[in-house]
């Protein structure tokens, strides 16, 4: 099955489902609410236009094992870059968007009675965001790799999803060698009315790790394991 055959029956199988895969509770790392935005944006009146550099950054509500978090004496944000789209196609109301070059995720530990409260400001980049997002300890760093995000504009709503590798951070030790990748990142953006001047979308989601399957990724039976 060619690529565009393959987005086809994954944007028709969406279209019943937009939704972060559920993950088993052991299996998660960590969760995430914030709003995402375009930078550089050389088109501000297409989202995705090729070319153009997506980010985003928000708060980290919980993390699990093999992370550890005092969220009474700390602040979790995370931030994420690094990544330009490269490919962007219309199937019905759906816009499949991918971002092919290697992304960087952080995740940050920041004081709540020292550190500097996060702010997502307006226009980003700004003075405040990324800046109040990244001033902590990096605590969690990973690559994101084959990057893709689904908007359906019939809803202006969105999933998106990437293959998520630990590469570094105060706490990389804390993974096994062998559990450093395999770890899935994914989220949905909504048609929220709070959204910031100047952010894309609200987005919310999480990072866990993919159950073993013996379906290789693209199948039909690797699409289904992953949006059941």
């Amino acid at each position: 099955m060619n690529r565009l055959a393959t987005r086809a029956v994954f944007v028709l199988f969406l279209a019943c489902a937009v939704s972060v895969p559920a993950a088993r509770a052991q299996s998660l790392l960590f969760d995430y609410v914030g709003f995402d935005y375009e930078d550089p944006n050389l088109n501000p009146a297409m989202f995705g236009a090729v070319g153009d550099g997506y980010r985003g950054l928000g708060e980290v509500g919980s993390l699990f094992g093999p992370l550890t978090s005092d969220q009474t004496n700390f602040q979790y944000t995370y931030y994420f870059d690094g990544l330009t789209a490269t490919a962007r196609t219309t199937i019905g109301p759906f816009i499949i968007i991918d971002y092919t070059n290697t992304g960087t995720l952080t995740i940050y530990e920041d004081s709540r009675s020292t550190g500097t409260a996060a702010d997502y400001g307006t226009n980003p980049p700004s003075a405040l965001a990324p800046a109040t997002f990244v001033d902590g300890t990096a605590i969690l760093v990973g690559n994101l790799t084959n990057f893709q995000y689904i908007f359906n504009t019939s809803t202006n709503t969105g999933s998106f999803e990437a293959d998520f590798e630990a590469v570094g951070g105060t706490q990389i030790g804390n993974f096994p060698l062998n559990q450093r990748k395999g770890w899935t990142f994914a989220g949905t953006s909504g048609n929220s009315v709070t959204v910031p001047t100047g952010y894309a979308h609200q987005v919310d989601g999480q990072t866990f790790l993919n159950p073993p399957t013996l379906n290789r990724t693209g199948t039909w039976g690797g699409i289904k394991a992953r949006y059941r």
